[in-house]
Order: C-alpha cells, then sequence, then structure tokens
C-alpha cells in the first residue's frame, strides 16, 4: 500500500489474501450499507480491489467472483462512471432498476442512492469528485444546475464511439505512474473531466442544450448526410454550435476533427458496401457513392484506416479467405471466438488470452495464415453483421 499526500493521491490494492473486508471498503469507498453475501468458497469466493488517483479522479478495478453479493449505496461525493468486463449487475433506483451488461458505459451521480445485486463481476471505473466536476463545469462556461448535479447516461450514437474509454486508454500508463502527481496529474484529471462532461447529458438545465446531445446531434447529421459531404458550417449549424464549438467538442472527446470523422465515416461505410458484396461496378462504383471520386486517394486512405487494399476486401468477399480446414487450432479458435463475442469490447489481447497464445503470437499466425490482423477482422465481422441486419435503404445510425 502507498498514500501521498499530494492531493491526496493513492495508490492501492485490497485483496482476501491481505485480510482487507469486502464489506468495509464496500463502506468506505461507496459509503455503502446492509451489504450481504452469498459465497461458495468451493466456487473460488475471492475479490481484488485496486485504486490509483487522487482526490479529484482516481481509476478503479474491481474483481469479485464466487457468488453473489448485494448492498446499498448511498449518496457520495464522486460521480462513477464504469464498464463491466464480466459479469451480471442490476441496480434498483427509487423509481426503476437498470441491468447493466458488460459492455456499454454507466454512470451513477454521485447524489443517487440504488441497491445493486451483483454476480462474478469484473469492474473498471472511473471515479470523479463532485466538486471537481462543476469546477470544470465552471472553467468551460457551462451554466451550472441548482442543486444536485445529475447525469442521464450517454446516447446510444455517442456511446458506440466510446470516447471516454478511448481516453482513459491513452492516458493511462501517465495516470497509472506514481510520479505523475500535481499540476501534471490534474491537467490529465481534466482531460477525463471534461469528456464526462461533453458525453453525459446533465439533468435538468432548462432550455440549456447539454454539450453531449449537441455532440449526438452532430454526429447524427454526419451520419444521415455523409454521401453529400456536408460542410463543417452546416454539421455546426444543425447541432446547434459555432465552427469553433464543434471543432473542440470533437477533438476533445473523439480525438479527431469534424471533417476527419466525416471522411473516416464515408470511409466505413465504403467498407460495409464491399463487405456487403451487392455492388456489380465494384470499388470504383462503391467509391463514388460514397463521395470519393478520385480511386488513387480512396486506396490510400482506405488502406491507412482498414490495413489493406478495397480490391483485397472484394476478394475476401468472393471468396479470398483461406478455407477453414487450413487454419491451424489457434486461429481457428480464434476465428470461432470473434465471431461469437463480435458485439462485445475485443482487443488482440482477450482475443489471445482466449486461445491460449501470446498476443504478438497470435498477430503472428494471423498475418501468415488470413494476410490480415485479428482486429482487421473483427472489424470485417462486425461489418458483415450489420450489412446482414440492416434493411436496404437503411444505414446503421438512422
Amino acid at each position: 500500500m502507498h498514500t501521498s499526500s499530494d492531493n491526496g493521491f493513492r495508490k492501492q490494492r485490497f485483496t482476501d489474501d491481505d485480510g482487507s473486508g469486502y464489506g468495509a471498503i464496500f463502506a468506505s469507498e461507496y459509503h455503502g450499507s446492509t451489504f450481504a453475501s452469498e459465497l461458495d468458497a468451493a466456487a473460488g469466493a475471492r475479490y481484488e480491489y485496486l485504486v490509483i488517483g487522487d482526490d479529484d479522479l482516481s481509476l478503479r478495478t474491481m474483481r469479485a467472483s464466487g457468488g453473489r453479493r448485494s448492498g446499498v449505496i448511498g449518496p457520495r461525493d464522486d460521480h462513477v462512471v464504469f464498464w463491466l468486463a464480466q459479469g451480471h449487475l442490476e441496480m434498483q433506483f427509487a423509481d426503476h432498476t437498470r441491468v447493466v451488461r458488460p459492455g456499454a458505459p454507466y454512470i451513477a451521480s454521485a447524489s443517487e442512492s440504488y441497491r445493486f445485486e451483483s454476480e462474478a463481476t469484473v469492474y473498471n471505473g472511473v471515479h470523479v469528485a463532485d466538486r471537481f466536476l462543476r469546477r470544470v463545469s465552471r472553467e468551460l462556461g457551462y451554466r451550472q444546475v441548482d442543486g444536485p448535479l445529475l447525469f442521464d447516461q450517454q446516447d446510444e450514437l455517442v456511446a458506440r464511439r466510446e470516447p471516454l474509454r478511448r481516453l482513459v486508454h491513452e492516458l493511462s500508463p501517465a495516470l497509472l505512474d506514481d510520479r505523475v502527481r500535481g499540476a501534471m496529474r490534474t491537467a490529465l484529471n481534466r482531460r477525463l473531466a471534461v469528456v464526462v462532461l461533453d458525453t453525459f447529458p446533465v439533468r435538468d438545465r432548462g432550455d440549456d442544450v447539454p454539450v453531449a446531445n449537441r455532440l449526438r446531434d452532430a454526429i447524427r447529421y454526419i451520419e444521415e448526410h455523409a454521401r453529400d459531404r456536408p460542410a463543417v458550417r452546416s454539421i455546426a449549424e444543425a447541432a446547434g454550435l459555432s465552427e469553433r464549438g464543434l471543432q473542440d467538442v470533437f477533438l476533445r472527446t473523439l480525438g479527431v476533427t469534424p471533417s476527419r470523422f466525416l471522411r473516416d465515416h464515408r470511409l466505413d461505410e465504403a467498407r460495409r458496401a464491399l463487405l456487403g458484396g451487392s455492388h456489380e461496378g465494384g470499388v470504383t462504383e462503391v467509391a463514388q457513392q460514397w463521395g470519393f471520386s478520385n480511386p488513387g486517394r480512396f486506396a490510400t486512405a482506405y488502406r491507412a484506416r482498414f490495413g489493406e487494399q478495397p480490391a483485397a476486401t472484394v476478394r475476401a468477399v468472393r471468396g479470398g479467405r483461406p478455407e477453414t480446414g487450413t487454419l491451424s487450432t489457434r486461429v481457428r479458435s480464434a476465428l470461432t471466438f470473434i465471431r461469437d463475442h463480435a458485439h462485445e469490447p475485443l482487443t488482440v489481447h482477450r482475443i489471445a488470452d482466449a486461445v491460449g497464445v501470446r498476443p504478438r503470437r497470435l498477430q503472428q499466425l494471423f498475418q501468415t495464415e488470413c494476410g490480415s490482423t485479428p482486429m482487421a477482422v473483427v472489424r470485417r465481422v462486425r461489418a458483415e453483421s450489420t450489412a446482414r441486419n440492416t434493411p436496404d435503404g437503411m444505414r446503421a445510425g438512422d
């Protein structure tokens, strides 16, 4: 255990092995009460809780196995954004019940109390102090709410872009480094707090539309008008933002400009069309339909985004993939795992763990046997699934 006086910085790990009681952690970290558990020692009842950060913001990980746990989480000093990597969680509020499943982000507002029931959960979260979020909100010039700061969940259009998880992944090496303290850590904390404020709508703001909803409207406009290659000004007007405001919110939440986001979306749609295999005109026809008039530039941009030429995608759809029988057991198992879990968050590490090889070795096997990477296959499987399940004339996001 390591603690510091730098704004309450701490780096701590609690487990069954060191005698830390789960109930005690539940009470101290979540203002919890009436904790109960139905644990099965034979099933390997264990838990591990990790926390690193300061009084403004901290990253948390919790693994709890071997039975069900329940209790009441009371009002806290911090808002919690979390993802389940596995397991089941039910949150019972005064007026509704929410079942949280692996993959999607969920925010629990600091002032809300709820009862929970969980089983076999692996949890990753970001805890942001209420006072810190309010301070960042004032600095951004957002309208301040009277009373508790309450959040709604991310709109699906925003959630599927995973803005907060992307930023956590980018910043985690520095955030997990206990040498990063003071002003540097505060700056990193602020970047995460801004994305929380930009992507989770704040309730009770009257006629003031939260930036999260404006970001949603901008993404929806881009997806609906992508073939027409709308100007940034048109996107900004549709979202109720200035051009500068639109640029700012895209850069700090999605890490790209609106123009780049539009281009990437057009490439994604072109790839989906190629994977659908329904265009007799082939690559040229699809490229033109999505506003790419120069075939050479389209091919260059496509390869940079997907790691293969458009023609290679077409060949794969027309039967260019290796026969299953020619693949090694590891690759066949990985392909099966990808197909079975395509709509969950997947990484090379997770796929490699599932088939019992090191990530680097898995990459080598896929390049040798499939001429592609595991993540390129994941994208292809997802796109094929979308193409099969989306009616003609509709685009994902409509």
